[in-house]
């Protein structure tokens, strides 16, 4: 932005997505002029952090700001997006945004009669909360806007030193798919597999934190270096007496069986399709 005073923010929903982009937008110098939420005090308390006012409505926050977030349920981008274009202010030379993974600026379509530009900025990233702001660095922006609200994104995304993504709208729900595979998926087998260490005999704290950082890791070396080569365990072994041993022990377990079987075909796909470099890596699950 070399010199250009950064346009305001308002967002729009104090949730976990947006209290992660509010804070890490301010924490990049950014001002975050509003803040609305159907929950006041998640407003309140979001705008008291950084530095902003709470509104009551979504209309209050967005004539505040030069760039407004909706960061909103899927379910309520549209109607929330109604509301402010019902309303007949003019919000000509201000921009608005969803953070809708599946849909494009056409949801927020109605917003046009009042003037302002609108689009799509979509974290692809676990955001849970206030916590998760610093998950932004590094992170990736599925980014759909044409002019002027095009060029403020995308200088947002720089200042979050995070990179802009490009996708076809009609490959949006293709697009969240894989985002839903790789950023929800591992949790429900993260939940599964602590099912099953309980079983053994380990405390759920225990369990929980030990396969929790047995996943931080494989996601480590897959960022590093693909996931075929990240790839540990008896698939990557060949280690088929391993396997059939595990799946033995998880006929009490009629789900877990399942995807063990199924993933195990999936692994086996990986391998045939991209084989591991050589055999000498350290095998530690």
């Amino acid at each position: 932005m070399e010199g250009a005073v950064a346009p305001a923010l308002a967002i729009i929903g104090a949730g976990r997505a947006g209290s992660a982009l509010a804070i890490a937008a301010h924490d990049a110098g950014y001002r975050v002029a509003a803040v609305a939420s159907r929950r006041g005090e998640m407003a309140a308390r979001l705008a008291g952090t950084v530095g902003a006012r709470a509104v009551a409505t979504p209309l209050a926050a967005a004539v505040l700001a030069d760039v407004t977030l909706l960061a909103v349920p899927d379910s309520a981008i549209s109607s929330v997006a109604a509301s402010i274009a019902a309303s007949g202010a003019s919000l000509h030379g201000r921009g608005v945004v969803h953070l809708g993974a599946r849909f494009g600026p056409e949801i927020i379509a109605s917003l046009r009669i009042t003037g302002a530009e609108v689009g799509v900025l979509h974290p692809l990233q676990a955001l849970a909360g206030p916590d998760s702001a610093s998950l932004l660095e590094g992170a990736f922006f599925r980014v759909d806007a044409a002019g002027m609200l095009r060029e403020r994104l995308l200088n947002l995304i720089s200042a979050l030193r995070a990179t802009p993504l490009e996708i076809d709208p009609a490959a949006a729900p293709l697009y969240h798919a894989a985002a839903v595979l790789a950023g929800n998926a591992p949790l429900a087998l993260l939940a599964e597999a602590t099912r099953l260490l309980e079983s053994a005999g380990v405390s759920a704290e225990t369990a929980h934190a030990a396969l929790a950082a047995l996943l931080e890791g494989a996601a480590h070396n897959a960022r590093r270096t693909g996931p075929a080569a990240a790839l540990t365990g008896p698939v990557a072994r060949g280690d088929g007496d391993a396997i059939a041993a595990h799946l033995d022990a998880l006929a009490g377990h009629p789900q877990a069986r399942e995807l063990y079987a199924t993933l195990t075909r999936a692994m086996e796909s990986l391998l045939a399709t991209q084989p591991l470099a050589g055999d000498d890596a350290v095998q530690v699950a």
